[in-house]
């Protein structure tokens, strides 16, 4: 992926105005979800193939879209089997601490083998990142405010159907930025060339508010600033969300014991899959499985992030690849 929003829109616009293949509103749609993903997948990857394997007990869950309902700690009656594992999940999370220094530092290990720590400024959101592979620098530029502080994360509602609403407002308005992003760089083309993506730029069809609601629920779950009662709710809203698979008794891509929680995107087709610790409610491994796309120039790849320690301190950690 490219460093900062600007690389990243010009690289979008590229595909979207360079071949007359990929329409503005897709690359708007594309440019959102990448922005909300960002700074995890900030260095040049590599595409691999694979993915986590265990055994499967498969079920699916079928919400009614709010998110069933409930008092603390207390598992609804008539629950599917998914959504039965999912509220485990939230009975976990809800009892787990967060970290309790101010600079939390996450280490994973992404597509192509790279190895990162980032560095969450729990105070003010700034992102620090040091990395490891073939063709990325050890040290990123410090993504300011980044990530939700933890005060801000403190704000977030905690009921279910108060969180899906607000996770799909927050959806919508970032499609909105992206879509205002492209046009102003839409204006800046050639006459002729801006005329013919103009009519060529059609509203992307199959869009739902469930789709957007599963992403920007599973964008935040990996966030380790998430505070116990906020993870707690977006396993909820996710029980509440028709679509999602879960798979249980399957391993992350280390070996690990994982529940995986999964997800197609139908517009694009892409599945995105967490995998949690059944025991914490900590996310282990993000997985995101794209088909090739000739109609939008989408090759198939397969990405992911494999998350192996969360700490933290009172200070500022160095960075541990510099040596």
């Amino acid at each position: 992926m490219l460093g900062t929003d600007e690389d990243l829109l010009r690289d979008l616009m590229g595909r979207a105005v360079g071949d007359l293949h990929a329409s503005p509103a897709v690359t708007t749609r594309v440019l959102a979800r990448q922005r909300r993903r960002r700074w995890r997948n900030r260095a040049v990857t590599t595409v691999v193939t694979g993915a986590a394997a265990g055994t499967v007990a498969g079920v699916v869950v079928a919400g009614q879209g709010g998110g069933a309902r409930s008092q603390p700690g207390v598992t609804p009656a008539r629950l599917t089997a998914a959504q039965h594992v999912l509220y485990q999940l939230s009975d976990a999370a809800a009892t787990t601490p967060s970290p309790a220094g101010r600079y939390v530092e996450l280490t994973e290990t992404q597509s192509g083998g790279i190895r990162r720590t980032s560095v969450l400024d729990r105070q003010t959101g700034d992102v620090y990142t040091y990395q490891r592979g073939a063709g990325v620098p050890s040290e990123l530029p410090v993504a300011k405010h980044d990530s939700p502080t933890t005060a801000q994360f403190a704000g977030w509602p905690t009921d279910p159907a108060r969180l899906r609403a607000f996770l799909l407002s927050q959806a919508r308005q970032q499609n909105a930025l992206a879509e205002k992003e492209l046009q102003q760089q839409l204006s800046t083309l050639p006459a002729k060339l801006r005329e013919k993506k103009a009519a060529a730029a059609q509203p992307e069809a199959g869009i739902t508010a469930d789709d957007l609601v599963f992403e920007q629920a599973t964008d935040t779950l990996w966030n380790p600033l998430v505070p116990p009662s906020l993870r707690s709710a977006l396993y909820k809203v996710l029980a509440g969300t028709p679509g999602v698979s879960v798979r249980t008794h399957t391993r992350d891509l280390s070996g690990r014991p994982a529940t995986e929680i999964s997800r197609v995107d139908n517009p694009q087709g892409e599945t995105t899959s967490t995998f949690e610790d059944p025991a914490t409610g900590t996310v282990l491994e993000s997985l995101f499985v794209t088909p090739a796309n000739r109609a939008t120039g989408v090759a198939a790849s397969t990405d992911y992030d494999l998350y192996q320690s969360i700490t933290s301190s009172s200070t500022l950690p160095a960075n541990p690849y510099s040596k």
